[in-house]
């Protein structure tokens, strides 16, 4: 009997904690980290977060070692068609010929695309797994986080009709 209670214990435990961190996760909220990094088609490019000021943008962090990320990349190429939609792409943790391949072989659906080789970005923000997909707004604020697969229910129902709230508030 006392296994028992230990373990239901241990596993409500862990279910707030999950809770609270998914919670926090896509609640949003925080402010867009102040880098520079290389874009990912030309090295010698930069984009950093000043690129954000006035337009909101949907963020996507993706790696071509991530297999969750090939089943969202329909989405993705779905919402870079709607107007409106600004979409980047943050290459996380990867290499740049092996993202570059991927991208031509599965399509581009991004408007701009950095490379975050050290994934300085992603430590900032307190990613610990792929894909995860922001929408921040014009002035660097982070509105809302989806952490894992993004479903073209999610993109219509949450991320386009917060995207065009906030385009409206410009």
């Amino acid at each position: 009997m006392r296994d028992r209670v230990k373990i239901s214990l241990a596993a409500v435990a862990l279910l707030v904690i999950a809770g609270s961190v998914l919670a926090r996760f896509n609640g949003g909220g925080n402010d867009w980290p102040a880098v520079t990094l290389p874009e990912l088609a030309d090295a010698g490019s930069e984009g950093s977060s000043a690129s954000f000021a006035s337009t909101p943008r949907v963020v996507n962090f993706w790696g071509s070692w991530c297999v969750a990320c090939r089943e969202e990349h329909p989405v993705l190429r779905r919402l870079s068609a709607v107007e409106g939609i600004s979409l980047v792409g943050i290459n996380h943790l990867d290499n740049r010929d092996d993202a570059l391949r991927w991208l031509d072989y599965f399509g581009d659906p991004y408007e701009t695309s950095l490379f975050d080789a050290e994934g300085r970005i992603g430590a900032a923000l307190g990613i610990g797994a792929l894909p995860v997909t922001l929408v921040v707004d014009g002035d660097g604020v982070i509105r809302y986080r989806h952490l894992g697969v993004l479903d073209n229910g999610t993109a219509d129902a949450v991320i386009v009709p917060l995207v065009e709230e906030l385009n409206r508030k410009r």
